[in-house]
C-alpha cells in the first residue's frame, strides 16, 4: 500500500509540474519506441548456475513535459507505458520414459511479459543546440506480469508447476536511467537510454533495459 501511495504521489508531483510548467519555458510531447530488457543474475544455487535470463524486444510509449530551466539545463517529467521483462533458460535437463530408457536432454524456456507504468525525472544538459546527456530516477509499477512457455521438458508431468516465478510478485520497481539524444529538428528528436534497479524484487531480481525511441514534441 505504501508503494502504490508513492506511485500516485509520484503523478500528483507530475501533474503539478505540468501545470507550473505552463508558466514557465516548457514544451510537451509523445515519446515511443522499443526496448530490450532481461533480469539480472543468474539463477545460481552452490556455485552453479542453474538457469540465465536473457534479453527480450519489447515497446514504450507515452508523453512528457520539457522545462527549461536554464540555458543548458532542463527537467523532463515522462509518463509511460512499457511492455518489457525477460526470456528465462534453464538447459540440460535429462528426461526419461522409463527406468530402462536413454535420457534425452531438453531446455526450459519460458517468455515473462511485465506491463508497466514508467515514470522518469530526467535532467537534461545540453552540449550544443542539438545533442544532451541526461539522467535521473525512474520510478515504475508493475500493472501485471504474464509467463508463457515456449519449451517444457516437463509437459508430461501436469501436476508440477514449473513456472520460474509465483503469481504473487513486487509491483514496484525503483532505478536510474542514464541517457542520450539528439533533436533533429524543433519537432523530432530521437533517444537512446539505460536502465538499472536499484532495489531488488522478488526477493532475488533487478532489471536491465536498453531503450531507443522517437520524441515529438509539440
Amino acid at each position: 500500500m505504501e508503494k502504490r501511495n508513492l506511485l500516485l504521489g509520484l503523478v500528483l508531483v507530475l501533474w503539478v509540474v505540468s501545470v507550473k510548467g505552463q508558466e514557465v519555458n516548457s514544451k510537451f510531447g509523445l515519446k515511443g519506441g522499443a526496448n530490450y530488457a532481461k533480469y539480472t543474475p543468474d539463477v545460481i544455487i552452490a556455485g552453479i548456475n542453474v538457469a540465465e535470463y536473457r534479453r527480450k524486444f519489447g515497446f514504450y510509449f507515452g508523453g512528457f513535459i520539457n522545462i527549461n530551466i536554464h540555458e543548458k539545463i532542463k527537467i523532463q517529467p515522462e509518463i509511460l507505458f512499457a511492455m518489457q521483462g525477460s526470456k528465462f533458460l534453464a538447459k540440460g535437463f535429462e528426461i526419461r520414459g522409463g527406468a530402462n530408457e536413454v535420457p534425452i536432454a531438453s531446455d526450459f524456456k519460458v517468455n515473462i511479459n511485465e506491463s508497466t507504468i514508467i515514470i522518469p525525472i530526467i535532467v537534461q544538459y545540453s552540449f550544443t543546440n542539438d545533442f544532451y546527456m541526461e539522467m535521473g530516477p525512474q520510478f515504475g509499477y508493475i500493472i501485471d506480469r504474464k509467463q508463457k512457455i515456449k519449451e517444457d521438458p516437463f509437459e508430461q508431468f501436469q501436476d508440477i508447476n514449473v513456472l520460474p516465478f509465483s503469481s504473487e510478485y513486487d509491483k514496484f520497481d525503483l532505478g536510474l536511467t542514464v541517457g542520450t539524444g539528439y533533436r533533429l529538428s524543433n519537432h523530432f528528436g530521437i533517444n537512446g537510454r539505460f536502465f538499472f534497479s536499484l532495489i531488488e524484487r522478488d526477493n532475488s531480481i533487478k532489471t536491465s533495459v536498453f531503450n531507443l525511441g522517437i520524441e515529438y514534441t509539440l
